[in-house]
């Protein structure tokens, strides 16, 4: 995969398709007493509030390392983008599976219909503007990988959210369109309360990914093994590199590797000659591969088990 640029073009798309559509969505919630429109208003606040929160972690990520953390802050990023997946799911899918069960327990007629559809119209073309915004961007960086295995291979937790945010207020407004227009033409009062409680299972669904993704990130992931190969083939052009006994790797950010090396030298070199090899091959790695920040070679023997 390719090494891409900043992802806040692909936030600022999704934060202002969203702060418009939810202020439109709570005007016509009002008005229609409509249980999918204010489970949608709510899911649109949410992914508001989310943006913000993808702002905040990629400033916070950008901090200079300090006595107490060393490697730096790239985790933030990490970790505001859990905390959008606990969001979306209290926020957004609880209250959606609620005010659907309060609807259907006491069913209402959707007043003003017609407007009511052609918000949920407006809002879904906003939707998928915005969402075509982060495809263009994950299409630029995944090259010939499958979308599935990009989402789960990404470091840049923020293009995932993104990118499910959007993929699931397109669902959830179709949800929503469908249930009204099916009421409207039954005369049945329970697809508006119905609709709610998919839209949160919908985002239920959508943010237990978001966690199980982000997650994996917080704990720790390992650099592309493809990287590794390249790295391990890089050090192994090097005479006086008798043998890799290992190399170990972890993601501390998007763009941000922690790589360890344990290597065999040719005992017939100095300590002097080894720490001067060992400089060289740094600044060859991070000449190469300038996501790689962090970098620890070890001279060692090797000894088969």
């Amino acid at each position: 995969m390719k090494k891409g640029k900043s992802s806040k073009s692909v936030i600022l798309a999704a934060f202002v398709a969203n702060l418009f559509i939810a202020m439109v969505k709570y005007v016509v919630a009002f008005f229609t007493a409509s249980s999918a429109m204010l489970a949608e208003a709510i899911h649109s606040t949410a992914d508001t509030l989310n943006q913000v929160l993808l702002f905040v972690g990629l400033r916070k990520a950008a901090r200079k390392a300090d006595e107490l953390h060393p490697f730096g802050f790239s985790g933030e990023a990490y970790f505001w983008s859990f905390i959008v997946a606990i969001i979306l799911f209290t926020t957004g899918a609880i209250f959606s599976i609620y005010e659907g069960v309060h609807k259907l327990r006491h069913p209402a007629p959707v007043d003003h219909l017609p407007v009511a559809l052609l918000v949920l119209a407006v809002a879904f073309a906003a939707e998928a503007v915005s969402l075509r915004v982060a495809v263009r961007k994950i299409n630029a960086e995944r090259g010939t990988t499958g979308l599935a295995a990009f989402l789960h291979q990404t470091k840049k937790a923020e293009l995932v959210v993104v990118f499910l945010e959007d993929t699931a207020a397109l669902l959830g407004l179709a949800i929503a369109l469908a249930a009204l227009l099916t009421e409207y033409v039954t005369g049945i009062l329970f697809f508006d309360g119905l609709a709610s409680i998919l839209i949160g299972v919908l985002l239920g669904g959508t943010a237990l990914v978001m966690g199980y993704e982000t997650k994996s990130l917080i704990i720790g992931e390992s650099a592309d093994p493809a990287l590794l190969r390249r790295v391990r083939e890089l050090l192994l052009q090097e005479e006086s590199i008798a043998r890799v006994i290992h190399i170990r790797s972890l993601h501390l950010g998007a763009d941000d590797i922690l790589l360890a090396v344990k290597a065999e030298f040719d005992p017939r070199l100095s300590s002097m000659q080894i720490c001067s090899l060992i400089n060289a091959i740094e600044a060859d790695i991070r000449r190469q591969y300038p996501e790689i920040t962090k970098i620890f070679i070890e001279p060692d023997i090797y000894r088969p088990e």
